[in-house]
């Protein structure tokens, strides 16, 4: 008797795959209420002018409104200029201590947790210290700088444009190097020694080992951290908010202070939410850099 048989029609896998659906079902959910219910709110709102409990649909006319706002355009200003200054600083600096840390063999994992310190102590915890160091009367920073003779007399640190956006410049610098430094430092590690004793071998001094085989092996993380690093500063609020809540005079009004200030001070939210959705299509374009970037570097069985 002959008998037949079926082929293979995947029915198990494609059962499996849906078992596999059921298991990340609650994690989607949780990301739906959290992210995507809450993006999808804000950006019908900025299609809303909202005043009080009445809210009515206006189309692009918040975003007409903010893009013909000076206050806008200045606090873009401000935020590219606060992020490129931050996250040059944190490039550089973070460099420097990776290149001493990865040198340093005495106290090595104490001095990596004190450099740490800043990057692990939560943002607004760290501007509220700041916030008392700077203090123009009893701040520590006046007095050790008038003890070295730098300052002759007591500095108004956030309470004056120039020396404002400094402060919350270096404060964010403080906080924002260690990541930076992280990163490199575990770069450094993976570069093999046979490349230094080679070129140790060809007569290289220090620093053409540092330009010849240290940066070549660290220009694509070093890509990768300023780039995670803008993405990081350019929404970062926590300091500015704390500090100065972007005063005075709008020395220190970041897109996100301005964000904050539209909606919770001028009851705005239509344009605050308008404001939102420009600050998110800034981040993603940072994103994709990002993800060009990290797809570039990957070899190619992995792409």
């Amino acid at each position: 008797m002959a008998t037949t048989t079926r082929g293979w029609t995947g029915y198990g896998l494609a059962r499996e795959r849906w078992h596999g659906y059921l298991f990340l079902a609650p994690v989607l959910l949780f990301l739906c209420a959290i992210v995507v219910l809450p993006l999808g709110h804000a950006i019908w709102t900025s299609f809303h002018r909202i005043r009080g409990l009445s809210a009515r649909f206006v189309g692009l006319d918040n975003y007409a409104r903010i893009l013909g706002d000076e206050a806008f355009w200045h606090a873009l200003g401000v935020s590219l200029r606060f992020t490129a200054i931050s996250v040059a600083a944190h490039v550089l600096l973070g460099l420097a201590l990776a290149l001493a840390l990865n040198e340093i063999r005495v106290a090595r994992t104490a001095l990596r947790i004190l450099f740490l310190t800043p990057w692990m102590v939560a943002p607004a915890v760290g501007a509220t210290i700041w916030l008392w160091l700077l203090e123009p009367q009893f701040g520590v920073v006046n007095y050790l700088l008038m003890a070295s003779g730098l300052i002759a007399s007591p500095v108004a640190w956030l309470g004056e444009p120039g020396p404002a956006f400094a402060a919350v410049t270096a404060v964010e610098i403080w906080r924002g190097v260690p990541f930076v430094m992280l990163l490199l430092l575990a770069g450094l590690q993976t570069i093999p020694l046979e490349q230094y004793e080679a070129a140790g071998i060809d007569g290289a001094s220090a620093w053409q080992r540092f330009r010849y085989v240290t940066m070549p092996n660290l220009g694509y993380l070093l890509v990768v951290a300023s780039t995670l690093d803008t993405i990081n500063v350019v929404r970062h609020y926590d300091i500015i908010g704390v500090m100065t809540g972007g005063g005075p005079a709008g020395a220190t009004e970041v897109l996100p202070a301005l964000l904050y200030n539209t909606a919770f001070r001028a009851n705005r939210f239509g344009e605050a939410a308008a404001i939102g959705v420009m600050l998110l299509l800034m981040v993603l374009a940072f994103a994709v850099v990002y993800l060009r970037v990290t797809r570039i570097g990957r070899p190619e069985g992995e792409r």
